[in-house]
C-alpha cells in the first residue's frame, strides 16, 4: 500500500476510447494502491463529463478491432472505463475540468456530470495540485 505521499495526475486531452479506458484503468489502480490521483480534463475529452456526454469514438486505424475488443470486455466483464473513473472517485480521486477549453465551448459547471467532475479549474491550479507526484497526457 501507499504511504500516502505517492501521487500521479493525468491530463487527459484526447476524447477517443482507446484513451479513455487507460483513464479508468490507471485511475483505478492507482487510488486502491492508496495514491493521490487528480485528473485534468481538457480538449476533446471534456466533452465525455458532460450530463449528456457525446457518443463513443474510435480512432479510424482501430475501427476494424473495435467489435472483437467489445465481445472481449464482455467475455470477461470489464467495467467501462466511465465505472472505473466512478470506482476511483469512490476511493478519493478528483477529477477536474479545464476552465479556459470549458469556457471556450461556453460549457458552465452545471453542464457536466456533478458525479463525475468536482471543480472547474485553471491550469495553474491543477499544476499546483500535480507538484511532486507523476503526470501522464494522454
Amino acid at each position: 500500500m501507499s504511504s500516502g505521499r505517492d501521487k500521479i495526475s493525468m491530463i487527459v486531452f484526447s476524447g477517443t476510447e482507446d484513451k479513455l479506458i487507460p483513464v479508468g484503468v490507471i485511475s483505478q489502480a492507482a487510488a486502491a494502491l492508496g495514491y493521490e490521483v487528480n485528473i485534468f480534463f481538457t480538449g476533446w475529452a471534456m466533452f465525455k463529463l458532460l450530463k449528456n456526454p457525446t457518443p463513443p469514438v474510435w480512432p479510424k486505424e482501430f475501427e476494424q478491432f473495435v467489435p472483437r475488443l467489445q465481445e472481449g470486455m464482455a467475455r470477461i466483464k470489464a467495467p467501462t472505463w466511465l465505472d472505473m473513473l466512478r470506482e476511483a472517485k469512490k476511493m478519493g480521486a478528483k477529477v477536474y475540468v479545464c476552465s479556459m477549453m470549458a469556457s471556450a465551448a461556453g460549457l458552465k459547471k452545471e453542464d457536466f456530470d456533478p458525479s463525475l467532475v468536482d471543480d472547474i479549474v485553471g491550469v495553474t491550479t491543477f499544476l499546483e495540485m500535480a507538484k511532486g507526484g507523476q503526470v501522464l497526457f494522454i
